[in-house]
């Protein structure tokens, strides 16, 4: 019978992989910071909200011939309601991240979620 012994650089390489894997755990859950929630209809802007402040459940009827409702919680926002054929904007579900949206293309109603910071979506040259 045979007894295996570490030697040092396995103990130094298992060390290693055991604290990378505990930054790892750190790191996804970290808590994301949540950003602005912009609605915008044709293009301009209707309102923003800050989905970090938000503290509390609220529905806002966004109107048009379409019946558009979007529901404003506490990290998130989310199409609700539409009259729109597809209902696409409803299957989207909740956006909570910079950089997520949703959109109800027949009511030209889009909604996305800008961080904090101010970023640049693009340059042109």
């Amino acid at each position: 019978m045979r007894i295996m012994v570490l030697k040092k650089r396995d103990l130094i390489l298992i060390l290693f992989f055991l604290l990378v894997g505990i930054f790892l755990i750190f790191l996804f859950n970290y808590p994301q910071q949540t950003g602005i929630a912009i609605v915008e209809q044709n293009g301009a802007e209707i309102c923003r909200f800050d989905l970090q402040k938000q503290n509390r459940t609220e529905e806002i009827n966004v109107g048009d011939k379409y019946n558009v409702r979007l529901k404003i919680e506490p990290g998130a926002i989310s199409f609700i309601h539409s009259d729109c054929p597809d209902q696409i904007c409803v299957k989207t579900g909740k956006i909570s991240k910079p950089g997520q949206a949703a959109v109800c293309l027949p009511a030209k109603i889009s909604v996305k979620i800008t961080g904090n910071k101010k970023t640049h979506d693009g340059y042109t040259g």
